[in-house]
């Protein structure tokens, strides 16, 4: 599809967070150019104002500003001008709640994510469950929030890893949110089963990267689990038997519709229902940060061979049914109209 340069997508440079995914694959339907910020993301810093203000400033009189969940608190000073600019936000649920951070920081950005989106005159929301969370948290009216789901690439289908054992792959950044060390926990109860754990992703925050190293140690486990870096991913997509993760944020989720593309079954935490692209037959929910629950999910699979071949062939299928670039980019250009 032709590029469309009144538009920009304004979003962080470290993308490897996760919360721009759902905008920087959406606005990917309409080849959107993207606009990356420095600067400090969701929790904005000098630079992160001053790289706002910069793009803010620089942008012509005839471009349409799409905003990115990440940057949003950072647009806080030029929110009076959204309306005139017809901008919009792209959010796949309350910044708050898709940070992961501790709650006086998440105080913080959820009293400026109010600020900026009491301003807005658009929002593009990722699912209802996410509309009504923006609507419930950052008291934005229903009326001003299309939902467009995010759309899934076409993917090659897995072809495992071909044992001994079993190989999950996890790809989520090294980062609180991706709660890594719940999978960690689910997986420190089953030592008696076959299997190796690959976490795959960029480590903007070394101290957590190297919690989880040291939690692994702790558990006995650190030759069953390697880390590794996201140039690896595609190949390690390729030879998993099972997709697992812990994080329950809507960015998460979008990956694990990714793996119901490859047709691997999918074992993740969240609440089901949140999460109605994953049906029963090719994946099994648990309860946000229950590694018991996810614990005996990962147990069935790994055990039962039978199971795990049924379930990722389910998930092959129901892959095949997940939203699609073309749609996609109908919905957001009928949006942005």
């Amino acid at each position: 599809m032709p590029g469309t340069p009144n538009l920009v997508l304004l979003a962080s440079a470290l993308t490897e967070a996760c919360l721009d995914l759902y905008a920087l694959r959406l606005t990917a339907t309409l080849d959107v150019p993207v606009r990356a910020l420095a600067g400090r993301a969701p929790l904005a810093d000098e630079a992160a104002y001053t790289a706002a203000r910069a793009a803010w400033e620089g942008l012509n009189a005839e471009t349409r500003p799409l905003i990115a969940l990440s940057v949003l608190p950072a647009f806080a000073p030029f929110a009076p001008q959204l309306g005139a600019r017809r901008a919009v936000v792209l959010a796949h649920q309350p910044l708050a709640e898709a940070s992961g951070l501790p709650e006086a920081e998440r105080e913080w950005l959820a009293v400026a994510e109010r600020q900026v989106l009491a301003l807005s005159p658009d929002l593009i929301a990722s699912s209802e469950a996410a509309a009504e969370a923006i609507v419930r948290e950052a008291a934005v009216p229903r009326g001003r929030i299309t939902v467009i789901a995010p759309p899934t690439p076409a993917l090659s289908r897995a072809r495992g890893s071909g044992g001994p054992g079993v190989l999950i792959l996890a790809p989520g950044v090294l980062l609180p949110a991706s709660a890594h060390e719940v999978l960690l926990n689910a997986l420190a109860g089953l030592i008696d089963l076959d299997w190796r754990l690959c976490i795959v992703g960029a480590a903007p925050d070394p101290d957590y990267a190297a919690s989880l190293v040291r939690l692994a140690g702790e558990l006995g486990l650190v030759a069953r689990v390697r880390f590794a870096s996201p140039e690896e991913a595609e190949a390690l997509w390729q030879t998993a038997d099972i997709f697992a993760l812990a994080a329950a944020g809507p960015g998460y989720r979008m990956k694990a519709a990714a793996a119901l593309k490859r047709g691997l079954p999918v074992a993740i935490c969240g609440d089901p229902a949140t999460v109605p692209e994953i049906p029963p037959e090719a994946g099994i929910v648990a309860p946000p940060g229950d590694h018991g629950q996810l614990a005996k999910s990962l147990r069935r699979l790994i055990f039962d061979g039978v199971l795990r071949r049924e379930m990722a062939e389910a998930a092959w299928q129901a892959g095949a049914t997940l939203p699609q670039k073309e749609a996609a980019a109908e919905r957001l250009a009928a949006a942005l109209g």
